[in-house]
């Protein structure tokens, strides 16, 4: 398996754990400790082409994608 391939499983991971958590907004949004990762690994830029964005204050959500969530 590619590296590529191997930060794009875990990043479905932590989609998933955001979503079980409810990290659906800039309101809601975790911190890395709280969805059980670091945060170098949201802090790719692959992290963010896959839906994942990060608050002023260093936490995470998912965001929406045409008016439907993720």
């Amino acid at each position: 398996m590619s590296l590529l391939a191997g930060l794009a499983i875990c990043i479905e991971l932590i989609k998933k754990k955001m979503k079980e958590l409810e990290a659906i907004s800039e309101e809601t949004a975790k911190k890395p400790k709280e969805l059980g990762t670091n945060e170098w690994l949201l802090r790719t830029g692959l992290a963010d082409l896959r839906g994942i964005k990060r608050t002023k204050d260093d936490r995470y959500y998912l965001v929406w994608k045409d008016e439907k969530h993720c």
